[in-house]
């Protein structure tokens, strides 16, 4: 044989060898998935078409992480405003043009519990948070304010606050003012308020007592011999429960009528719709007032012509007899 020959016959059987191995290793045998296999399928399915909707999610928090970063301000002419809370920081007490004082006196720890503290130190931060978003923040005052009320309010950054904080009583804090200048806020008391004066100090009593403890700021403030008040919710609207007001409310309620001087939307823009108060339409109670002095006035009228025919009807009856006994 020929070697030469012997050596191509090897080659095209080494070739036709590899040409079966390549073919015999593209055969690909699939294999079935597990349950578990099937349910990843499924889960990066899912996610595929889920991307979308999550990145639109994320990009909404984001945006609301920003802009937990501003704060609304309403301003005189009642615009709303987002400024930045590093702003607020300016908006300080020393430089508002607004000189009128109110104090919270947090003097009735003892007659509450754990969580009507808790409720309370909730409630002042409420009113801390108004008064910083005001144009021309109020002088705001915390009076007897230690122990439980001071340690949760520190919990919530009051040595940052700007507020006059005092341990001591309000009597004690507003010694140089005179005490009929001092005026207690109660809505137990007989007299109520028509304008705020710069000249007095407005105490609102820090109490969460659900209603228990009727008469208890009205009587305290007639012993230290000061003057009270109450806010006129009578004349504009009409509550069907008893007009008590968290200490949160009646705050608001002054910040929102030093701004508009209107007692109307001060108590509609504060008070909460579980209140249900109704406005109550001081033009209708005009008119019926005017018809009932006409109806008097009419009946007053008709009440003497009745008399003076009554009194004719007998000068007739008088004279008629005369002339019957005249006739016999």
């Amino acid at each position: 044989m020929d070697p030469v020959v012997d050596k191509a016959e090897i080659a095209e059987k080494e070739s036709k060898s590899e040409l079966s191995v390549d073919l015999n290793s593209k055969i690909e045998f699939k294999k079935p998935l597990s349950r578990n296999q099937e349910k990843k399928l499924k889960r990066l399915e899912k996610a595929l078409q889920n991307r979308a909707e999550k990145r639109k999610k994320e990009r909404e928090i984001r945006r609301a992480k920003g802009k937990q970063n501003y704060a609304v301000v309403e301003k005189m002419n009642g615009e709303k405003v987002e400024i930045k809370r590093k702003d607020l920081k300016k908006n300080l007490m020393a430089n508002s043009p607004n000189k009128l004082k109110i104090a919270i006196d947090c003097s009735f720890e003892s007659l509450m519990n754990y969580s009507d503290i808790n409720h309370l130190c909730k409630q002042l931060t409420y009113c801390y948070a108004a008064n910083r978003r005001m144009e021309a923040p109020l002088q705001f005052y915390m009076t007897s304010c230690s122990n439980k009320t001071r340690e949760l309010l520190e919990r919530s950054g009051l040595a940052n606050w700007d507020a006059y904080i005092h341990n001591t009583n309000y009597l004690q804090v507003f010694d140089e003012i005179p005490k009929q200048n001092i005026v207690y806020l109660t809505s137990d008391s007989p007299n109520e308020i028509q304008e705020f004066d710069d000249n007095k100090v407005y105490i609102i009593g820090g109490l969460v007592d659900h209603n228990h403890h009727k008469l208890l700021t009205f009587n305290m403030a007639q012993q230290n011999q000061i003057s009270h008040c109450r806010l006129p919710i009578g004349k504009f609207i009409q509550m069907n429960s008893r007009p008590v007001l968290t200490v949160n409310q009646v705050f608001q309620i002054i910040c929102k009528y030093t701004e508009c001087k209107d007692w109307k939307t001060a108590f509609v823009s504060t008070l909460p719709k579980r209140k249900k108060a109704e406005l109550l339409d001081n033009e209708d109670e005009e008119t019926d007032k005017s018809d009932s002095d006409n109806e008097n006035s009419l009946s007053k009228k008709v009440k003497k012509i009745d008399s003076n025919e009554t009194k004719e009807d007998e000068k007739n009856y008088n004279l008629e007899s005369e002339e019957k006994t005249v006739a016999n």
